[in-house]
């Protein structure tokens, strides 16, 4: 599944939120434990029983869903991808999730 998302703002800085049922379909449950890696002006994001960061979730409409909250950080740079405002494309796939440039 492919799907293009903007590119939000945090207290200034630049937020990507992916909050989508085909994540759970795809090895992204709530509670997936899961390792972000930068390759170029991507973002790869996997699950790794070893991950430091874990999917959360949010109740939509009296459904639960997965969500990863990424914050451009020190360590996690989304400026690589854009800048607030600007479109990025999310691929979903089976236990991979590609964040790249539109």
């Amino acid at each position: 599944m492919t799907q293009k998302q903007k590119i939000g703002a945090s207290k200034g800085a630049g937020r990507i939120c992916l909050w989508n049922r085909a994540m759970i379909e795809n090895g992204f449950p709530i509670g997936q434990t899961i390792t972000i890696k930068q390759s170029g002006t991507a973002l790869v994001i996997v699950p790794d029983k070893n991950g430091t960061r874990k999917v959360s979730g949010v109740m939509n409409h009296g459904n639960r869903l997965p969500v990863i909250d990424l914050k451009q950080t020190k360590t996690l740079d989304i400026a690589k991808l854009g800048n607030v405002g600007d479109s990025v494309n999310v691929e979903i796939s089976k236990n991979q999730i590609t964040i790249s440039k539109a």
